[in-house]
Order: C-alpha cells, then sequence, then structure tokens
C-alpha cells in the first residue's frame, strides 16, 4: 500500500503534467505576451496559486513547457528504436517519427517560434541545447551506418548536422505556410531524396 507522501508526491506531479499540457495548448494559440496563467489554471483545472507552487512565475512555466515539449518529442521518437537493431531502419523510423510527432502537436513551432522572439538573452534556444545534449547518441548510430557502408558521406558529424538542419527547416516552413498536408505523408519522399539526390546517376 502506498505511502501517504507517496500519494501525494504522484498528485501533485500529475498536476503539474496537466498544467504543462494546458501552458503548452495557451501559449501556442495566443503567444507568450498574451497568454494569462489565469487561462491556463482554469484549462488544467486547478487553482492560480496552484500553478504558482509548481511555477514561481510564467516565464519558468513557458520555458518548462518547452522543456517538456522537448523531452516528449525525444521520447515519441527513441520509443521507437528500441525495437528494431538496424541501424538503415532506425534512422528511417527516427525521421518518420520525427515528423510525426509535429504533425500530432504542431503548436510546439509555435513554442519554439516565441521562445526566440521573448527569450533572445538566453545562451541558446532550448531545442538546440537539448539537441547538443543528445549528439553522441545520433552520432553512434550514424558510425554504425558508416561502418556498415551505407554512408557515402566520409563524416558522420556533417551528415548529421545536414539532416538534422533539413528536419527543422522542413517542420517550420510547413508551419509558416499553414499547411494542413501531413507532414508524416512527406517522409518516404523526403527520405529518398536524401538518400538517393535529385540528379539521375551519371552515364
Amino acid at each position: 500500500m502506498d505511502s501517504p507522501q507517496v500519494h501525494r508526491s504522484s498528485k501533485s506531479e500529475q498536476r503539474q503534467e496537466d498544467i504543462l499540457v494546458a501552458a503548452a495548448l495557451v501559449f501556442s494559440a495566443k503567444g507568450y505576451r498574451c497568454s494569462d496563467v489565469d487561462e491556463i489554471a482554469e484549462k488544467a483545472g486547478v487553482g492560480k496559486g496552484t500553478v504558482y507552487r509548481h511555477f514561481v512565475n510564467k516565464e519558468t512555466l513557458f520555458l518548462a513547457t518547452v522543456e517538456k515539449a522537448m523531452a516528449d518529442l525525444s521520447a515519441f521518437v527513441n520509443d521507437s528504436l528500441d525495437k528494431v537493431t538496424c541501424p538503415l531502419t532506425q534512422f528511417r523510423l527516427a525521421m518518420a517519427r520525427y515528423l510525426q510527432y509535429f504533425d500530432r502537436h504542431p503548436g510546439t513551432v509555435e513554442l519554439f517560434i516565441q521562445e526566440r522572439a521573448e527569450f533572445r538573452r538566453h545562451s541558446k534556444p532550448l531545442y538546440f541545447v537539448y539537441q547538443a545534449s543528445h549528439r553522441e547518441k545520433w552520432l553512434e548510430l550514424y558510425r554504425r551506418l558508416a561502418d556498415a557502408g551505407q554512408l557515402r558521406v566520409q563524416e558522420p558529424e556533417q551528415a548529421l548536422d545536414l539532416i538534422g538542419d533539413l528536419l527543422f527547416g522542413a517542420v517550420f516552413s510547413h508551419r509558416l505556410a499553414g499547411s494542413s498536408a501531413s507532414l508524416a505523408a512527406r517522409s518516404e519522399s523526403m527520405m529518398d531524396m536524401i538518400f538517393y539526390g535529385i540528379l539521375t546517376p551519371h552515364q
């Protein structure tokens, strides 16, 4: 039987999760400056005081919301990779899952844009901080592709940076263009061009 302390901790963690989910919806829809903590509290089903017990101010809440989005994105991509061992299959899955995440959570891009606009004084956006902290894991995948003779580019670091930039750019352009098409539906054509290029082979 759980102790009262464990029960209280679990309930507190769930409330924090509910607040962050609500905050993501409000911030992405209204922007950081126009978002009100009262509305976030109401959407989360808690009192405003409860929000401030978890997050000291709106800035802290916003940055925690962005950090949660990054953790969710990472988990969504990585969960699928644990089920396969082939590096090429992992590579394909990772690309597809990355795009699927933004299909399911399109407002996340708005959080990235707002963070850059409102918190430029920070040394680096949280997306890139998070990306750097996981860089070695992804480099290992690219090294495995190189060892298997499947990577034409000589430097795995160069390939990793290029693919990362292409995916990030695709997500942003899709959002800013207001496209209603599925990002994930484009993953196969994107991978085809990444793997084989856009030019016909030399005769």
